[in-house]
């Protein structure tokens, strides 16, 4: 039954740009950064909190964090700088301006009193329109009325007045003071009635202050008694309640949540498009290594596609939980479960990748900030570093409470590094430890269902596979033990050699348990299951006989599917004959002397397209070839191998295998030197003569009762 990738890969078009592979590779790029961009340009919460409204839910501090509370710290240094008085600075030339000013007043009213001696009317009004800013108009007409002489000594005596006041400090608030001073001092001279009028009017109409205020030494006082104070920070523990459910929200309340990546209201526009722009480039970048270093899985549309999914879902969980669930810990969030799932799938190095996307991918989610970017990055590579090893499903237990604890002791460093107290900090342990747990839960939940519906074949899915105890396997073991005991031959020896030249050495031994199971439909025919008895060949035609022996990979397949073999294994039966000829039988029928065609003896299969398939169809035929080696020598059994390995060249059936000169010669090592250790030659003890005797007289005593 066809997995649910393969049947959307039969649907896929054949020819033009989408059947190409960068084509299919651009394609999935741009659908990736479309949807990678959703949950970075989402930033408005539908049930979030509303300043002046009941909060609908608990919030809790998701980490420890130090908030400003700007709006306080503001009004506190406004106190301050209003608290700080007017910086004054002594006006010098205020004395020697209000004696100038007295002299010039008296000396204008002389002169208009001359000018204009009987017109009265004119004196006033010239005298209005030049002092009317600083004498009121009856102090002019007091000083007019007075004569020449009076007008001289209310002159002398109003000048030293005013400049004896003015010598001293006076305020903006201290001139009614100052001109009571001037009135009490007036009193003291022996003046007509009139004469004091003038004195203390004009006197009082010229005081001003000698000490004014610097704005600009002011203004900067004040900014350094406003910078002075100390900004008003609000320290929320990890945990810690930030409203509670039906309290009144108030805009503190809400800069905190925002503050801590669970609140967003609002967009904006620069920094949502900086962080889709981070996202794409780094999605690039990493596109880029996998096209540059990693070709196996550049490659393989289905592993490029695995590693979309999860960091597309490992984004929108995130997003979503930010969302909803604001209060929630991030260390109870599943964080290595897509480096886990990337390198149970597709393999370590995408792990390690997969990591660093998840990681800056949730930095720019703002779900995680500071220490918490630390301990993701532990925790995902630790865990590709547990499961990398896995050798069975029932290990993802124990793997699982390895990543638990790895996480608990990562959260628990991550909390104290960020200040929190001890108590909170192993909170957070145990946070961590149960989000290790949620991690390795749904590992074993998913890894199924990627199996399933990518139809991806882990090594884990192989081990189990390769266990005796399946039923396939089980039918070859007792219905063909001579063709189970030469596969396990052939998959110890294709597991060896894929160690040595780096393929996937359990992908090998488990193909050749299962390469040569289309046997079970006539075991008879085939030489290692006769044991020494009648060969049915002996009495067949050689091209019948051709067609029985070849026959085997096309039922092996059928087998296969069967019993849902997956597709890789499926792939080593079909290939690990080739299209090589049954040269036995061909040589038999040449030799008879009838007319033959080169087809009807060779295998109708593929030839090998994995290091993997070439490596089980070389041990498949090594491992026969060196058994009919009489007195097999080290020397020999290499001889065998490289005949075998040259034939297989030489027709061409190497040419798909992606394997090079060097990998096929450290193939021949490894098979001459697995195989000398299985053939070598027995030494022949010499038996004693007479225990010969005693063994034979023992055997012809008739059994006992």
């Amino acid at each position: 039954m066809a997995n649910a990738f393969e049947r959307v890969k039969r649907l896929w078009p054949k020819s033009g740009l989408l059947s190409t592979v960068n084509g299919q590779r651009m394609l999935l790029g741009v659908l990736v950064m479309v949807l990678a961009a959703v949950p970075l340009a989402i930033r408005t919460v539908p049930i979030g909190l509303e300043e002046g409204a009941p909060a609908p839910r608990t919030y809790r501090a998701t980490r420890a964090i130090q908030f400003v509370d700007q709006d306080a710290t503001t009004a506190l240094r406004q106190v301050a700088a209003d608290a700080v008085s007017p910086v004054y600075v002594f006006d010098a030339q205020a004395q020697s301006d209000a004696r100038r000013s007295v002299v010039e007043f008296f000396s204008s009213a002389l002169s208009m009193k001359t000018s204009f001696s009987e017109d009265t009317t004119r004196q006033v009004a010239f005298m209005n329109e030049r002092y009317a800013s600083t004498v009121d108009p009856e102090t002019i007409s007091a000083v007019l009325a007075l004569d020449d002489a009076s007008i001289e000594t209310v002159a002398r005596t109003t000048e030293a007045l005013v400049g004896g006041i003015l010598s001293a400090r006076i305020l903006e608030g201290d001139l009614a003071d100052a001109k009571n001073q001037l009135a009490q001092s007036a009193d003291l001279i022996p003046m007509s009635l009139a004469e004091r009028y003038v004195v203390i009017a004009a006197g009082s109409a010229f005081l001003e202050p000698t000490f004014t205020v610097d704005e600009a030494a002011t203004t900067r006082a004040r900014s350094e008694a406003y910078d002075r104070v100390a900004p008003i920070v609000i320290l929320k523990q990890e945990g810690e309640n930030i409203v509670e459910k039906g309290e009144i929200v108030t805009a503190r309340d809400i800069e905190l949540v925002r503050s801590l990546g669970g609140l967003e209201q609002g967009v904006d526009a620069q920094s949502v498009l900086a962080s889709i722009a981070l996202m794409w480039l780094l999605i690039a970048a990493v596109g880029g290594y996998f096209q540059r270093f990693e070709q196996k899985v550049w490659l393989r549309f289905r592993d490029l596609l695995i590693l979309c999914v999860l960091l597309l879902g490992m984004m929108y969980l995130t997003r979503g939980t930010a969302l909803l669930a604001p209060e929630v810990s991030p260390y109870v969030m599943p964080v290595p479960l897509a480096a886990i799932l990337a390198t149970l799938l597709v393999g370590p190095a995408a792990g390690i990748l997969m990591t660093l996307l998840t990681t800056v991918a949730g930095l720019l989610l703002g779900f995680s900030g500071g220490v918490q970017v630390v301990a993701t990055l532990l925790a995902s590579a630790a865990a590709v570093v547990v499961m990398a090893n896995i050798s069975h499903r029932s290990h993802l237990f124990y793997a699982g409470a390895v990543v638990a604890g790895v996480v608990g002791i990562v959260a628990f460093g991550a909390s104290l590094a960020s200040g929190n107290a001890m108590r909170v900090a192993l909170s957070s342990g145990a946070y961590g430890s149960l989000g290790g747990l949620i991690t390795a839960i749904l590992t074993l939940g998913l890894l199924p269902f990627f199996e399933y519906i990518f139809g991806v074949t882990t090594d884990i899915r192989l081990l189990e596979l390769g266990s005796p105890s399946h039923p396939l396997l089980r039918r070859l073991m007792t219905e063909a033990p001579g063709t189970y005991s030469h596969s396990v031959m052939t998959g110890n020896l294709a597991e060896t050699a894929a160690e040595a030249i780096g393929a996937n050495p359990v992908l090998a031994r488990v193909g050749a348990y299962f390469h040569d199971v289309g046997k079970l439909q006539r075991p008879g025919f085939f030489v290692e299951n006769q044991a020494g008895g009648e060969n049915p060949h002996d009495t067949t035609s050689p091209t019948l006989s051709a067609l029985i022996i070849t026959a085997h990979v096309r039922e092996g397949i059928d087998l296969a599917r069967e019993y849902h073999l997956p597709r890789e294994i499926i792939d080593i039966i079909r290939q690990h004959h080739g299209t090589s000829m049954v040269a036995y039988f061909y040589n038999k029928a040449t030799s008879s002397g009838e007319a033959v065609l080169d087809s009807d003896f060779r295998y109708d299969g593929e030839r090998p397209s994995s290091p993997e398939a070439a490596l089980v169809m070389l041990a498949d035929s090594v491992e026969a070839a060196v058994r009919t080696v009489k007195k097999a020598t080290p020397p020999k059994i290499e001889e065998a191998v490289r005949r075998v390995v040259a034939a297989k060249m030489s027709d061409h059936q190497l040419d798909d295998a992606d394997l090079t000169l060097a990998d096929i010669e450290r193939v021949v090592q490894v098979y001459t030197r697995m195989l000398a250790s299985v053939y070598h030659p027995r030494i022949e003890y010499p038996e004693d003569e007479l225990r010969k005797e005693q063994d034979a007289g023992q055997r012809k005593q008739p059994s006992r009762a």
